[in-house]
């Protein structure tokens, strides 16, 4: 009975520890809008909006309170998926829809999954 309870035991604590040993799957999580470099040296002042949509696409985020306040964010939970690809532009235009200025935004989020 001993030797029954001991093996039982024994058995009941490796099942349990050799849980640790395996991950759940976590999928490949890939959000905004690819902005590459080479698009970005397209951009220059005095562009109007359309062409700013035409060579980047739509806003991922348009400020509600000042329209002419756009940014671009782009995030991957894959490295190798374009690893040159801008994560975060901002984009200024005038109150004539021209494109004044924008800047690229280094990001120092890192989420770790």
């Amino acid at each position: 009975m001993k030797t029954a309870l001991l093996t039982l035991s024994i058995l009941l604590v490796s099942t349990v520890s050799g849980c640790a040993y395996f991950e759940p799957y976590k999928p490949t999580l890939t959000q905004g809008t690819v902005v590459n470099p080479e698009v970005l040296q397209a951009l220059q002042p005095g562009l109007m909006v359309d062409q700013v949509v035409e060579l980047l696409g739509p806003p991922l985020g348009q400020d509600p309170f000042d329209p002419n306040h756009w940014e671009y964010v782009f995030y991957t939970t894959d490295p190798e998926f374009q690893p040159d690809a801008i994560k975060h532009l901002v984009l200024n235009f005038d109150d004539q829809q021209y494109l004044i200025d924008w800047k690229q935004i280094e990001s120092t989020v890192n989420i770790k999954r």
